[in-house]
């Protein structure tokens, strides 16, 4: 997890004779470390208030991160599709301290990057008080997995994740979100001719000029052309509502996407107004 609960280690005694390891406490610091990661995708910030230690650290791609650095950027950093966590190995340090390692997949954005697609990760527990805290995280991004590949399947599911991003946002009204999906030349060709810029978009979505309401896709087809992508895809249902007029959406689009060495963006788009044939 790029950004999730930072724990750090106080009074961990490698070196001492081994401790055997506990089937309850292990259960259970499974269930607080899930928790965590649940957390982390539904930007629960009072569950990472409440459950690390007050010397808590996180060491990751973000560099090393205190409790009241996680606890903030828990809130409001990430946008977590979805994750998966297993091959969990446990380990008791003494009867107040204990470690886990697992590997975690996961799909979402942080900071307007895309996360690594797979973890190898490390926390870190201690007792305080009869409660269990997280004390330390630590994770690793797999060797030589791109975060989005510029070939084959990785490259298509990072585009079809960009767009599904980027409609989302467009549903929310997240002028921010939308506009890092944009490249600073995005343009739009729409069903009547008229070109719109990305300032022009960006800032119609900010005055309310420009709304959208449940607006999808489907029937989504990619070509790949080394850092560059042709997607089409069809308006599958929704509304919008620009400048006060409302309408169906009812067209079909093509879409140029441009790979910048972190993830997808789409660069230009143009819309047809579908047959009703």
């Amino acid at each position: 997890m790029f950004l999730m609960i930072a724990i750090g280690i106080s009074s961990v005694t490698f070196g001492q004779t081994k401790m055997s390891n506990d089937p309850k406490v292990e259960a259970q610091i499974v269930a607080l470390e899930k928790a965590g990661w649940e957390a982390w995708k539904n930007k629960n910030a009072s569950w990472f208030q409440a459950n690390l230690a007050d010397e808590a650290l996180q060491v990751g791609g973000a560099g090393v991160l205190n409790k009241s650095q996680i606890v903030k950027t828990a809130g409001t950093d990430c946008e977590v599709r979805s994750f998966s966590l297993d091959n969990f190995k446990f380990l008791m340090l003494d009867k107040n301290s204990a470690l886990i390692t697992f590997t975690g997949m996961q799909d979402g954005v942080c900071g307007g990057k895309t996360i690594p697609a797979k973890v190898y990760s490390t926390s870190v527990y201690v007792k305080r008080g009869g409660k269990w805290l997280n004390a330390l995280y630590t994770e690793t991004p797999e060797q030589g997995t791109p975060v989005a590949n510029q070939s084959g399947g990785s490259a298509e599911q990072a585009i079809r994740q960009t767009m599904t991003e980027l409609f989302d946002a467009l549903n929310r009204g997240d002028a921010g979100a939308a506009g890092r999906i944009y490249t600073d030349d995005y343009q739009i060709v729409m069903e009547n001719g008229k070109t719109v810029t990305k300032a022009e978009r960006i800032g119609a979505m900010r005055s309310g000029a420009l709304k959208f309401q449940s607006v999808g896709f489907d029937n989504l087809k990619i070509r790949l052309h080394g850092d560059a992508a042709i997607a089409t895809f069809r308006n599958a249902s929704g509304r919008s509502n620009a400048l006060g007029s409302e309408q169906e959406n009812n067209s079909v689009g093509t879409v140029t996407l441009i790979y910048n060495g972190v993830r997808w963006q789409v660069a230009s788009a143009h819309l047809t107004k579908r047959s009703e044939n």
